[in-house]
């Protein structure tokens, strides 16, 4: 009876895993965690220069650079940023928690981190995994539903190491690229990015699209 619990969890779950992530609020944040990152799904729904990704249903994506990607929803501005020459170099990552913050979660034998920092304002949600990383500031209420998304982009990555090569040679990565510090100074709301260069997707991609 126990395992036909769990196995029913699991598959509810993984509904809204592949969905977005507005059910899972009543969920035990390390359990949504392990689900995340153990059930990645292959499937994209976006791409950039050197890598495309999954955005859940219900948030859409700007582009500002090859690295540098904000992911919207009616409430929040998700700041992503991908590390393409880390990945190419095959850098390793070794992140450690943090028990003095609200929420401090290593993934993966430390190879990524999840970090929620209480602030004045709210509460910075700070996810690293797969060479990239999220950062978003919101409502207590809302840092599972937050966690769960961002988990879902960082681990989607998926990397084109021919483009990426290309883009070395170019010089492109190496001296005009620039990494977006969002929140330099958690405390200070002045550090978000703020750019005029931003254009906004007209239609979702098909999740089939493949870069």
């Amino acid at each position: 009876m126990k395992n036909r619990v769990i196995k029913l969890f699991l598959l509810f779950l993984s509904m809204f895993v592949i969905s977005g992530c507005v059910s899972v609020k009543k969920e035990p944040l390390d359990n949504i965690v392990s689900y995340v990152i153990g059930n990645n799904r292959k499937i994209y729904n976006n791409s950039n220069r050197g890598y495309k990704y999954y955005i859940p249903r219900g948030l859409s994506a700007q582009s500002v650079d090859n690295l540098n990607v904000i992911i919207k929803n009616d409430k929040y501005k998700y700041y992503l940023y991908v590390d393409l020459v880390s990945f190419y170099n095959k850098t390793e990552m070794n992140y450690k928690e943090d028990k003095s913050l609200y929420y401090s979660k290593s993934i993966r034998n430390n190879e990524g981190i999840i970090n929620v920092t209480k602030l004045a304002e709210g509460y910075l949600v700070n996810v690293q995994y797969n060479y990239a990383k999220i950062e978003v500031i919101v409502a207590e209420k809302d840092i599972k539903e937050t966690v769960c998304n961002a988990l879902i982009i960082v681990s989607s990555v998926d990397y084109n190491e021919n483009a990426i090569k290309a883009m070395l040679d170019e010089g492109i990565l190496s001296t005009k690229e620039r990494v977006v510090e969002v929140f330099k100074n958690p405390g200070n709301r002045n550090d978000l990015l703020e750019t005029d260069d931003v254009y906004e997707d007209d239609e979702n991609v098909d999740v089939d699209y493949i870069n």
